[in-house]
């Protein structure tokens, strides 16, 4: 009997710590999954969150580009039909500003021996002052102007390091970032757009892009409208004789 009872006793126990040894290993198996699931659930919230935050950068992008090409379209259908460069000029400042949020857009045109580049419009106050006082850049040798219209390649200026000491003009105190793009007919630059923002690191790649693009456009009307007023100049003189 009692050899009985101890075998019962011995199988019981192993029984048992068998159960617990199951137990045990089902209950780090059932850890290990929870782990695995909780580690995947991380891994797919994060590709969600990487997929949705390129698709919000996507539609930023293409809701940027967007008003950038409008912006181009409006300044295009508003100096469409001008055909004095008195009124022309002005005109293209204006919307400018107006469709790129910026508070200073100025037109330089090159003088006839190509040595000076002369302001001849601008929508500021520090510019329309600029403008009475006759402000002209030597080519090649004074500000991001003279840069632009001497080499023929668009400038940027941030404020911050060395390119902070374009901003010294007092007519224009809180630019703090500019632009300046060459115009350029045939081949031949005839001046330069300016463009001034009071943020810093306002112009990005895609900005330049748009502003490249509505600089020819602006290009083609000036030299439409020089043209037509050269016609009309000759006109009157044929008249005269």
């Amino acid at each position: 009997v009692f050899t009985a009872v101890a075998v019962l006793i011995y199988f019981s126990t192993t029984s048992l710590r068998d159960a617990i040894t199951r137990a045990n290993k089902s209950e780090e198996g059932l850890f290990a999954s929870n782990e695995s699931l909780q580690e995947l659930n991380q891994t797919l919230e994060e590709r969600v969150n990487q997929r949705t935050a390129e698709l919000d950068a996507a539609n930023r992008f293409n809701s940027q580009r967007a008003r950038q090409f409008e912006a181009i379209s409006q300044v295009v259908r508003a100096i469409s039909s001008i055909q004095d460069l008195d009124t022309l000029l002005p005109r293209i400042t204006q919307v400018v500003s107006e469709q790129f949020d910026t508070y200073h857009t100025g037109i330089f045109l090159l003088d006839n021996e190509r040595e000076f580049a002369i302001l001849r419009a601008s929508n500021s106050e520090g510019g329309k002052k600029m403008l009475a006082r006759a402000h002209k850049l030597q080519v090649g040798q004074t500000g991001i102007v003279g840069f632009v219209t001497a080499t023929g390649q668009p400038r940027i200026a941030l404020d911050v390091g060395a390119d902070a000491i374009f901003f010294d003009n007092p007519d224009l105190p809180e630019t703090r970032s500019e632009i300046a793009l060459p115009l350029r007919y045939a081949g031949q630059i005839i001046g330069a757009l300016d463009v001034q923002s009071t943020k810093s690191n306002a112009f990005g790649p895609d900005d330049v892009e748009a502003l490249v693009a509505l600089a020819d456009q602006i290009s083609v009307a000036i030299n439409d409208t020089l043209i037509l007023e050269e016609a009309r100049k000759a006109f009157a003189e044929s008249q005269k004789s």
